[in-house]
């Protein structure tokens, strides 16, 4: 896969899609699965969305979904690692401060 601009979102979005197969899986519904977990409809769509999540969020999700973490991350998202450190080099280039000067 070539670097996109944003590769984190296409992650995300990625497990984002993975939550939301198991839930419906499940029957389970926003509302509910974000009761279980302790969060609201708005937030459990956030994520199946590919906004950010935490790892106690991902654990959270995994024992309601009854999978284990690993698998709601399991994805055919892939980088190299050239890529990677592009990626982290191109972040830290923007860190406040920065002015890519050398």
């Amino acid at each position: 896969m070539s670097l996109s601009k944003y590769p984190e979102k296409a992650f995300l979005e990625a497990i984002g899609k993975n939550i939301k197969a198991y839930r419906v899986k499940k029957g389970l519904t926003l509302e509910q699965l974000g009761e279980d977990i302790g969060t609201d409809k708005s937030n459990m769509l956030r994520i199946e969305q590919g906004k950010n999540i935490t790892l106690l969020t991902l654990l959270k999700l995994s024992g309601f979904l009854e999978v284990e973490p690993h698998t709601l991350i399991k994805t055919t998202f892939s980088m190299t690692m050239e890529d990677i450190e592009k990626y982290v080099i191109r972040k830290k280039d923007k860190k406040p401060g920065k002015s890519g000067e050398k």
